[in-house]
């Protein structure tokens, strides 16, 4: 933190009036989320290479059911390595100290509550189909190994474009009564 400022400060972030305006706020932190998600995507799913996981990424799923705080439980190396998925988007367009805060807090809440373990009924899962939510990552901190899947941080899309989402689509229509189990014919 005492290196980021001057580092914010040297890339455009100001922390002067006049404040941004709230439309700036928003289309920045639409972006932010964006890109953090896609750079998170292909980190993420390096960790899951063996050697990294092995040595670095199993830490964080030393719990196979997840809650709130589980979200920052990492290897140091883990946490800045996925920790330039969160700033890239701030290093790239130089936003005032206020954006970057609600940047950083948002981000924060989305991954406590990615990590929480509860579906709650007023998820952004239940209203924006493309948000991955608890149940997603869920899925993903269940099967502790390389090839669990589910690597986005927020939303579903990367996980769907590269099939890296099947195992858990297929238990969610199972779950549905989409897909026979196969398992009631014996």
């Amino acid at each position: 933190m005492i290196f980021s400022y001057p580092v914010f400060k040297f890339m455009g972030m100001r922390s002067s009036l006049p404040l941004p305006s709230w439309n700036t706020v928003l289309t920045q932190i639409i972006f932010y989320f964006i890109l953090e998600d896609f750079v998170f995507y292909w980190g993420h799913r390096v960790l899951h290479t063996k050697w990294l996981y092995k040595h670095v990424h199993s830490v964080h799923h030393e719990y196979a059911t997840p809650f709130g705080l589980t979200s920052e439980y990492a290897h140091p190396a883990e946490i800045l390595f996925l920790g330039f998925a969160t700033i890239v988007g701030p290093a790239i367009t130089g936003p005032h100290l206020i954006t970057l805060w609600l940047w950083m807090v948002v981000r924060v809440l989305e991954t406590v509550e990615a990590h929480c373990g509860y579906h709650f009924p007023w998820s952004l899962s239940n209203f924006l189909p493309i948000y991955g939510g608890a149940d997603f990552h869920d899925y993903h901190h269940r099967l502790l190994y390389t090839k669990s899947g589910n690597y986005a941080s927020t939303f579903v899309y990367m996980d769907r474009i590269f099939g890296t989402d099947k195992g858990y689509r297929k238990l969610k229509a199972l779950k549905a009564g989409h897909i026979e189990d196969s398992s009631k014919e014996m």
